[in-house]
């Protein structure tokens, strides 16, 4: 259980260089996520990936990714300290209290990149027997891939608090068991009301539990439960944003 419950504070996150150069000693696919694990010297890495065709389009799937503050636990308001705590969430997260979406970000020290089209900072903060917290950054690119097809890349990434301070004043100093986080979302439009959806997680950690073989199989369920109740709620939101866009 002590696994399972350090695993939930990245759960609300939702890619380094996944696997790259590290032996992946398990790999399995439970419940349509294809989950892996391997380690480099004291440092253990994870990653998990699913695939979904959605019956919508891109504009609405993407906006079901992002409304990153419907997203919580309401069980939690109380422990609400940056966000209105009589708001009620959309979407349950089991161990989300809040998140503060920052989009007015220092603009000075970076650059966007190629096809980047929005940038901003989330704070996230979380509760498991105990209050942790980080912040992560998100990053939004539009294009089209090989085959002509219009794309949408929504990137975050878990940050340390000397890089949050590029952005902005950090509300509050990161408390994880993950040393580093990331999650890519892929769009592709594949008709004018069918999106192709591929997600990709991966953490690593130095953690005493969480680096050793025997809790690879608890991690592994707990990370197919949480990316698939990611992609419910994404679903959930965007056949809402479908249709208010369908009649407009």
């Amino acid at each position: 259980m002590a696994t399972y419950r350090l695993l939930l504070l990245a759960g609300c996150l939702i890619t380094l260089n996944g696997l790259a150069g590290t032996k992946v000693d398990k790999k399995d696919i439970i419940n349509g996520v294809m989950v892996e694990s391997g380690k480099n010297n004291s440092t253990r890495f994870y990653t998990g990936t699913i695939t979904k065709t959605l019956p919508y389009n891109m504009k609405a799937v993407a906006s079901g990714i992002v409304n990153f503050n419907e997203k919580c636990n309401d069980a939690f308001s109380d422990k609400r300290k940056f966000t209105n705590k009589n708001i009620k969430c959309r979407y349950h997260n089991d161990n989300l209290v809040e998140t503060l979406v920052i989009k007015n970000i220092k603009t000075s020290g970076w650059q966007k990149e190629s096809g980047e089209v929005e940038r901003y900072i989330l704070g996230r903060k979380i509760y498991n027997r105990g209050d942790f917290g980080h912040h992560e950054l998100v990053r939004i690119y539009e294009g089209r891939n090989s085959q002509d097809q219009k794309t949408i890349t929504i990137v975050q990434t878990m940050l340390d608090d000397k890089d949050v301070k590029k952005y902005t004043n950090p509300s509050f100093s990161k408390d994880s068991a993950f040393d580093k986080a990331n999650s890519i979302f892929t769009l592709t439009e594949v008709k004018a009301n069918e999106t192709h959806l591929n997600y990709h997680y991966s953490a690593q950690t130095d953690h005493w539990i969480l680096n050793k073989e025997v809790s690879i199989p608890q991690v592994f369920s707990s990370m197919s439960k949480s990316i698939n109740d990611l992609v419910k709620a994404v679903s959930a939101e965007s056949s809402i944003q479908h249709q208010d866009l369908a009649s407009n």
